[in-house]
């Protein structure tokens, strides 16, 4: 029973922090630097 809430939790936690991540680059037009290597 333990183990399985520890499982919801993990994954609450991970769907959030992704749909952050997601949110912030809408809002606020946030672009990560592109790495060199792929500047061509």
């Amino acid at each position: 029973m333990k183990k399985r809430l520890l499982m919801g939790v993990m994954t609450l936690v991970a769907l959030m922090a992704q749909m952050g991540a997601a949110s912030a680059c809408c809002w606020f037009g946030y672009q990560p630097p592109t790495p060199k290597s792929l500047q061509k």
